[in-house]
């Protein structure tokens, strides 16, 4: 079964224009076959033929593709009735028949398609069978004026051509606007295999990107104050051994912490009952017991779902490896909390600052935007040599 849901409107509207076409030439023919001599200018068959195409018309207004099944059998069922009972009345619309097989193919699977060809095609045959008696009584008993029309050689010719014409008309236009039916699907499908493989390139990046960061911003932050350590250990070997010794044992810890952020990853901080408060308050005291600069603390957050808490440490910890790294601060504040319009967090340093419009490589401030952009959120960075550095960072609760 096609599903129209994914596929243009303008199949749809494709679809109507093919069955007003075919409603059009089938009343046209009607008209221009009217005389004494024809059984189906009679009064039975024109009453079938008028109801017929009035009914088809109410219907080609009604397309259930987004109805539930059973409404769709109805509209199936009652398409194919009519055709069969203006047939067992006179009336031939048998590419209007094909039709309602087309449509059908919109409207349920494969199998009852070919169960419905096969049950309307029985039916079909029936109701020409019962139709067919008192057509041949009416031909005989007008044999004369049926003879006395094939005398007229040029009536004859012009009448055979105008219903050619039109069942060729008919049949014309159902078999090219079908035709673009399948193109436009076939369109309509390779356009979402490329939008496809476009989505699944961009998870792909958008994957990559999400390593990066949580390996840079769950490592990056301990690596970095190992490195500082180890440097400091470097430096005070000879000159202060006590100092350097207390720098590796410091080293040390943080080597071990290193191997618990891989074991762990990210996992402690998106169980259920983080408390994201008390998890920035412990990253501030590892913070100051590593570094030479005093951290003031003051969160007052409720409990959050896990993605916003989970982004909001990862940024708040990517703010505290930068200071390591490049402010050389003496005083870092820490701020968080909630109001009626969402969460305001604030992250400010003393240190040497920096020139936000300067080109800056690094994952960094990059991967703390990419998280804002997640939470949907706003991120501020003021910041101006020897004046330090302060990030804002808005998310809407």
């Amino acid at each position: 079964m096609i599903d129209l849901v994914k596929t243009p409107d303008s199949i749809r509207r494709t679809v109507r224009y093919i069955e007003w076409t075919l409603i059009v030439v089938y009343f046209l023919l009607f008209l221009l076959n009217r005389r004494d001599s024809n059984y189906y200018s009679q009064l039975i068959p024109t009453y079938a033929n008028i109801i017929y195409l009035t009914f088809c018309l109410f219907l080609s207004f009604i397309f259930p593709i987004n109805y539930p099944n059973w409404q769709r059998y109805i509209y199936i069922f009652l398409e194919i009735t009519s055709i069969i009972l203006a047939r067992a009345f006179g009336a031939n619309f048998e590419i209007l028949l094909y039709l309602v097989l087309v449509k059908s193919c919109f409207l349920v699977n494969r199998k009852k398609v070919i169960i419905i060809a096969f049950v309307s095609g029985i039916f079909w045959n029936i109701a020409l069978g019962l139709s067919l008696p008192d057509i041949l009584k009416f031909q005989f008993k007008n044999i004369n004026k049926i003879l006395d029309e094939l005398s007229d050689t040029n009536f004859v010719i012009i009448r055979i051509i105008i219903n050619n014409t039109g069942v060729y008309l008919a049949a014309s236009t159902f078999v090219i606007l079908f035709s673009f039916v399948i193109l436009a699907e076939q369109k309509s499908r390779q356009q979402a295999e490329e939008l496809t493989k476009r989505v699944e390139s961009l998870a792909a990046n958008l994957e990559r990107n999400r390593i990066a960061r949580e390996i840079h911003d769950s490592l990056g932050h301990s690596l970095t104050t190992l490195d500082v350590q180890l440097e400091l250990a470097q430096r005070l070997y000879e000159q202060d051994p006590i100092k350097a010794a207390k720098s590796l044992d410091i080293a040390k810890e943080l080597s071990s912490q290193c191997l618990d952020e891989v074991r762990r990853s990210v996992q402690t901080m998106r169980q259920s009952n983080f408390n994201l408060s008390e998890a920035l308050k412990t990253l501030a005291q590892k913070v100051e017991r590593n570094q030479s600069f005093v951290v003031r603390v003051n969160v007052k957050l409720p409990h959050l779902p896990v993605q916003i808490s989970h982004q909001l440490y990862c940024i708040v910890q990517e703010g505290f490896t930068n200071i390591q790294k490049h402010a050389e601060s003496k005083l870092v504040t820490l701020n968080a909390n909630k109001d009626s319009n969402g969460i305001l967090l604030e992250l400010r340093d003393d240190g040497r600052g920096f020139n936000i419009n300067a080109h800056h490589t690094g994952f960094g401030l990059r991967g703390m935007q990419e998280r804002v952009n997640i939470l949907g959120g706003e991120l501020t960075i003021k910041s101006y040599p020897e004046q330090g550095t302060k990030i804002l960072v808005w998310i809407p609760v």
